[in-house]
């Protein structure tokens, strides 16, 4: 006899992703684990009278799927803030924006958030006069697409003291200065971007664990059963620990510490301390995450070329190499692991370097250090990859920004870069693991679109290789990979016994689609630990 499952799915087709049984008809969830996985016909010996049962109507069944790169609280938050990802010119920010202030009276803050750096392909700069012009007398911050510039009106910067200019104290972040000496507005990365974000009022705990609700509710829908989170500390940490403590967590997370040039080394040993106390299964804390450069639409990033605008730029490393390398090494000897943002070549060999550095100095072990992004690489770097074990941690749809001819990056990177651009295919064929993620609310959440966009990509230009992955691919990359990328590998990304029972069934079938449909498929039902979610 075997005991009764909690919950029973069957009539479906279950990838399993196993590779002893990749196929399977019905599963059986007992608690919060599969408990067992097999045909339809033997699914009868499971179901007892408190069975919640399943009928898959014979739909295509996957693991959960886990976003590799993602910001939940910071994404959360944008929800009350005026998107701007999808306006087709200045005009439409300029109305939107118009539209908020009518629509909230007061002389309360104007929050914008997505804006693209192609709305000034025609050169038009980034400037305070153009948020003026439509709410001259309240203060208006709006945040790129990227989240690595800020754009301000005058009152925000007279507000926050730099209208005449700040010195940020690092050449990586800059408050941009106009030809009659005055600040344009225009705030690149962190530090120049928070002398104007402290000056706007913070949310408060309920507001934002409201906001963080809503989200996951249309996370669920989307399938979402996990997310790596790309910044984190003590308090954010908590505030997803009391959604947990509420049963409203419906979502497993990964949350790094956030580490900056001048970080405490304490502060990682005390991190670690805590990820060994607190080894939940729906909340994890083993990392720590590093910027080592910006972006290349505002020209942060960091290239072992020139950039192609004839600057002569190669971009700014946000840390000494010295101290870069010292806080990998402190958080590799604790134990931990490192995710590192790294979009231009020479920061994705900076990161290889320290990652290298500190298997040296602590010895080799399965660390799965990782790379964030990995916009462009040098070709002798790929093989560093499968050498040192680390993982590419790369978000499908951004390639489409670079695929639009006024964005910034096209420009930017050039021709020449282009073939080892977005390179998932060269890295793939050479044995690098791929998590796959969407960096939202950079780009949309929806796994599907990612991995739609995985299989339906172009090339960048004439002649460049193709770095389109297969559909087994893309699915491991919110699957199993996702799961090894977070030393998860025994307990999630598959659908086999004793695995967390983290679901999603589809409306089709995936494996039968045309693949330029594939972005057609929606989420009918989501499980997280033998839970429903969701269910359309």
């Amino acid at each position: 006899m075997v005991p009764p499952a909690t919950l029973v799915l069957r009539n479906a087709r279950i990838a399993t992703r196993e590779v002893t049984r990749p196929w399977a008809e019905a599963l059986a969830v007992v608690g919060e684990r599969v408990a067992w996985v097999g045909r339809d016909d033997e699914a009868g010996a499971w179901i007892g009278p408190g069975t919640h049962v399943i009928d898959g109507g014979g739909r295509l069944a996957l693991p959960g799927l886990t976003d590799s790169h993602f910001h939940l609280l910071l994404g959360a938050r944008t929800l009350g803030m005026v998107r701007l990802d999808d306006a087709a010119d200045l005009s439409e920010v300029q109305a939107r924006l118009r539209a908020r202030a009518a629509a909230t009276p007061g002389d309360g803050w104007i929050l914008g958030r997505g804006w693209m750096y192609r709305l000034f392909a025609s050169g038009e700069p980034v400037h305070r006069r153009i948020l003026d012009a439509v709410v001259p007398d309240r203060p208006v911050y709006c945040t790129a697409f990227d989240g690595h510039t800020g754009w301000a009106n005058t009152t925000a910067l007279r507000l926050a003291g730099i209208l005449e200019g700040a010195e940020t104290g690092t050449r990586f972040s800059t408050v941009v200065m106009g030809a009659d000496g005055m600040a344009t507005g225009e705030l690149r990365e962190g530090v120049a971007m928070d002398l104007v974000r402290r000056h706007v009022p913070s949310l408060s705990e309920d507001a934002q664990l409201e906001l963080l609700r809503q989200a996951l509710g249309n996370l669920a829908a989307l399938g979402l059963t996990g997310v790596h989170n790309m910044d984190g500390d003590t308090w954010q940490l908590g505030l997803y620990r009391r959604l947990l403590e509420r049963g409203e967590l419906t979502l497993r997370v990964l949350v790094p510490l956030s580490l900056k040039p001048g970080s405490d080394l304490a502060a990682i040993d005390a991190w670690a301390e805590r990820a060994r106390a607190e080894r939940d299964s729906w909340l994890r804390c083993g990392a720590v995450k590093l910027f080592i450069d910006g972006v290349v639409e505002s020209k942060t990033a960091l290239l072992l070329a020139p950039y192609a605008d004839g600057s002569g730029d190669l971009g700014t490393a946000n840390h000494e190499q010295e101290e870069f390398e010292e806080l990998v090494a402190r958080a590799d000897a604790r134990g931990l692991q490192v995710f590192v943002h790294a979009i231009g070549d020479g920061a994705v060999r900076r990161t290889l370097d320290a990652f290298s550095a500190a298997a040296r100095r602590n010895g080799p072990r399965d660390a799965r250090h990782r790379v964030e992004h990995v916009e462009l690489i040098d070709p002798t770097d790929v093989a560093r990859f499968v050498e040192l074990g680390a993982i590419a941690s790369m978000q499908p749809a951004h390639a489409n920004f670079g695929l639009d001819e006024q964005n910034t990056w096209r420009r930017l990177s050039g021709p020449e870069r282009w073939p080892w651009g977005f390179a998932w295919w060269r890295l793939r064929d050479a044995g690098v693991r791929l998590a796959f993620g969407s960096d939202w609310p950079v780009a949309s959440p929806d796994p599907i679109h990612g991995m739609h966009v995985a299989l339906n990509r172009q090339s960048l230009g004439p002649g460049v290789p193709d770095q389109r992955v297969t559909l087994d691919d893309a699915i491991a990359g919110y699957t199993t990979w996702a799961a090894y990328a977070a030393h998860r590998d025994g307990e999630l990304g598959r659908l086999a016994p004793g695995y967390l029972a983290d679901l999603v069934l589809l409306d089709r079938d995936l494996y039968h689609l045309p693949v330029e449909a594939l972005g057609e498929a929606r989420v009918a039902l989501t499980v997280v630990g033998g839970a429903v979610v969701y269910e359309r």
